[in-house]
């Protein structure tokens, strides 16, 4: 059986070579893509998500265009760097915090949408996830919110010289115009959550591709063990759009858990791990009422839903080496 991480990739892929030009089709090697995609499969093997982190002086990875995220000075009341932390010299900027990222008018129709795609893919909550890390959660992807030219498939279109998505955006729900090839499935208030999310995407170069949207749904005695995001699942950067409840999420250090980050994530926020944080930090959401507090004041368990972003692994040989 496909697994359903493995389905999600290839549904972003071939939407994207699928309903591009047919000049384009013949120009795309399907076995090359399904080799590009094959590591998502494998994370649905076991503790495959829960692998060493990077160890403490070795190299990590970094992208060809830098990332260059900077939370506004209205994130500073949200975000606790211990002592340690800022002693060991670490970087504020590995962790990306924006408030108030989308309205209250845009939460409200992402709430809604993200209820209704997760009561037709995931309608139940699960108590057990296959990495053993988080407990009582249900989730899904959602291919039809990521525009092609942002998914593996349209750079792999782009790289061997085809055009995808030339408006991948401006569309209207429902109903796709001017020839426009990429939205197959186009749900009545996609368009405009595309406009939403493409703010997203747009904080990062071009060059990145991006995996589907993934709705992560905890519920209010739901929470998240410590863990580090593997590596080989996804790229550079693991972030999130806040909806619902507001949650306390802790970062620490894999060899001193002293050097930590503590952030309040309130509904409507966004958030993003780069750097050592992503690749030598556990992160976690418990329901420890001692570290669901923040400022001295508990924070009250809710459920609430992160809307997650991670970009793809490009090949060392580019996505060209693909086609």
């Amino acid at each position: 059986m496909v697994s359903f991480a493995l389905q999600t990739a290839l549904s972003s892929i071939q939407a994207s070579v699928f309903t591009a030009a047919p000049a384009s089709r013949s120009g795309i090697k399907i076995g090359c893509i399904l080799q590009s995609v094959r590591r998502f499969s494998e994370t649905e093997k076991g503790d495959s998500r829960l692998v060493k982190p990077i160890a403490t002086g070795d190299k990590i990875p970094q992208p060809k265009t830098p990332i260059c995220l900077v939370s506004p000075e209205s994130a500073s009341p949200y975000i606790q760097y211990s002592s340690k932390y800022i002693s060991e010299g670490l970087s504020k900027t590995d962790m990306f915090l924006y408030p108030e990222f989308v309205s209250s008018t845009e939460h409200d129709l992402l709430v809604k949408n993200c209820e209704k795609k997760l009561k037709r893919l995931a309608s139940s909550y699960e108590m057990g996830h296959f990495d053993k890390r988080i407990h009582n959660y249900r989730e899904c992807s959602v291919g039809a919110w990521l525009p092609n030219k942002r998914g593996i498939g349209g750079h792999i279109a782009e790289a061997i010289g085809k055009t995808v998505d030339p408006n991948p955006v401006d569309l209207p729900d429902r109903r796709p115009q001017g020839g426009s090839a990429g939205w197959t499935t186009v749900g009545k208030y996609d368009g405009q959550i595309r406009h939403v999310l493409d703010r997203v995407w747009d904080l990062f170069p071009a060059s990145y591709a991006w995996l589907p949207p993934h709705i992560l749904d905890l519920h209010q005695d739901g929470e998240i063990l410590p863990h580090v995001d593997n590596p080989d699942y996804s790229g550079f950067v693991v972030g999130g759009l806040c909806l619902l409840g507001p949650a306390v999420s802790t970062f620490k250090h894999v060899d001193d858990p002293e050097i930590r980050v503590d952030v309040l994530l309130e509904p409507r926020s966004l958030y993003f791990m780069t750097n050592k944080v992503r690749y030598q930090f556990t992160h976690e959401i418990t329901v420890d009422p001692q570290q669901r507090s923040w400022l001295g004041q508990e924070v009250p368990r809710s459920r609430r839903i992160s809307l997650m972003f991670r970009d793809a692994k490009e090949p060392a040989a580019g996505w060209k080496s693909l086609a």
